[in-house]
């Protein structure tokens, strides 16, 4: 043999060594491919599983706005009816305060005058006596309850 024919039967040799060695490495590499495969399946149908209970809640939700949408659509007359509602009762207050700033002129006319005479502390008895009326007739009223 020559020298070339060693050198190639060398490098069969060392190519057979080489193949010997990557066999188990080959093996566990088509392992793990496998399982990733696997992995890649069950994610794909969580995925799915995700998406449809994804699109569910998003369906639910959008109902839930039409409806909520549709309420408020009949609230909406409701609050036209409060603010006419208070409109009306400003021009009522208003109405009212023109027509008793004419009586607040005279009552406080009224007091000046029990002020000039010194009547005031007839009216603050007038105002005890009242008070004790009123809470005889309480006292009264909770007595006969209990008896």
């Amino acid at each position: 043999m020559d020298w070339l024919g060693i050198g190639v039967f060398i490098l069969s040799l060392g190519f057979s060594v080489l193949v010997f060695y990557l066999i188990p490495v080959l093996k566990n590499l088509t392992t793990t491919l496998s399982h990733t495969a696997d992995t890649v399946k069950t994610t794909e149908k969580s995925i799915e599983e995700v998406t449809s209970e994804a699109t569910l809640i998003l369906h639910n939700t959008n109902e839930t706005l039409l409806d909520v949408n549709e309420k408020i659509g009949q609230l909406n007359p409701l609050f036209k009816i409060i603010h006419d509602t208070g409109e009306s009762a400003h021009h009522l207050t208003s109405s009212m305060v023109r027509l008793t700033s004419d009586k607040a002129e005279r009552a406080k006319a009224g007091t000046d005058i029990l002020d000039k005479n010194g009547l005031e502390g007839i009216l603050r008895g007038a105002a005890f006596i009242y008070y004790l009326r009123n809470a005889k007739k309480q006292y009264d009223t909770m007595k006969n309850k209990k008896d």
